[in-house]
């Protein structure tokens, strides 16, 4: 039996339902555990672990190593094991790395900016990075209104759907990917 959850509904229901219980919990999975941290879930992960039964497996995912992280693999992880990227990969060579940083000024609109650059600097096979879900697929907007194919892609898609726009992306279906670091990672 599988159960997903995250942290915050599972605390929930352990507290309120007597229908959930973790007795029989074999594994436990901390995914993108930086960003949990990061979003400040700590007590709630703490107190998850607690709850947990002491023989257990449990794998803990994280793109950074922080000291945050490093103290969450203390309490949770008995001899862990550490698999790390090599840090020696290069970026491949037909990759070209391009950052521009719009200020936040209030005459200017950052979205306009955007859109202006997209149009006609940054044309094909473009990555925007945007902070928050919400801009994203808010950019997916503006840009199919001014014509730009673009797709969208950050965690309130489904897997399928994600990968749907990966590959869009990638046979040039689509122009540009408008994505949160879920695309990144």
């Amino acid at each position: 039996c599988w159960w997903a959850f995250n942290q915050g509904r599972i605390i929930d229901h352990l507290r309120n339902s007597q229908s959930v219980g973790l007795e029989d919990l074999a594994v436990l999975i901390l995914d993108e555990a930086d960003r949990l941290l990061e979003l400040g879930f700590s007590r709630e992960i703490n107190e998850l672990i607690k709850l947990c039964p002491k023989r257990r497996q449990t794998m803990l995912f994280s793109a950074t190593m922080t000291e945050e992280v490093d103290e969450l693999v203390k309490l949770s992880l008995s001899k862990p094991i550490r698999l790390e990227a090599d840090p020696s990969t290069k970026r491949p060579a037909t990759l070209t790395e391009e950052v521009v940083r719009i200020r936040r000024l209030r005459e200017v609109n950052q979205e306009a900016v955007l859109l202006a650059l997209c149009s006609r600097t940054f044309t094909q096979k473009v990555i925007v990075f945007s902070g928050t879900k919400q801009a994203a697929h808010r950019l997916k907007i503006i840009f199919g209104l001014a014509g730009l194919k673009a797709a969208e892609l950050h965690g309130n898609l489904t897997q399928a759907q994600r990968l749907d726009a990966l590959e869009l992306f990638r046979k040039q279906e689509v122009d540009f990917l408008l994505a949160t670091d879920v695309a990144a990672r």
